[in-house]
């Protein structure tokens, strides 16, 4: 059975080359949407947000930088 969450995450990915996304499934609290450039070295950015549709404004705004 295939997941939805990969299918977005695949998504925000094929949207966003430079960046690798990821979610953290946490038991309380739902789960957390993660990304951070392919290139990033410690004390980079990584970005995290409560939705796949925050996590891609939130890359947008990252990209305005």
């Amino acid at each position: 059975m295939a997941n939805p969450t990969d299918a977005i995450v695949a998504a925000l990915e094929r949207d966003w080359p430079n960046y690798q996304v990821w979610v953290v499934r946490r038991v309380y609290g739902g789960p957390v949407w993660c990304a951070r450039r392919w290139d990033w070295q410690p004390g980079g950015t990584v970005l995290n947000e409560d939705s796949a549709e925050h996590l891609a404004e939130a890359l947008a705004e990252a990209a305005e930088q």
